[in-house]
């Protein structure tokens, strides 16, 4: 596995929430999804970004109920 295909540049501490395990479960399944014949990394980097991108940008059910 390189380290392209780690997604070194993920760094899971620095999101937070949904976020966060979205990040874990990337840095696990882009190990799986590598080994398909069709697989596209920078499609794959660019909507891990994406989604990453709105879950932190999101609000959390805790924050919107302790928004008094």
């Amino acid at each position: 596995m390189t380290a392209e295909l780690e997604l070194r540049w993920l760094k899971t501490d620095s999101v937070r929430g949904a976020a966060k395990r979205f990040a874990k479960f990337c840095k696990e399944d882009v190990k799986e999804q590598s080994e398909k014949e069709d697989f596209d990394m920078d499609k794959y980097e660019d909507a891990v970004k994406l989604v990453l991108q709105k879950l932190d940008d999101s609000i959390s059910v805790e924050e919107l109920f302790h928004a008094d």
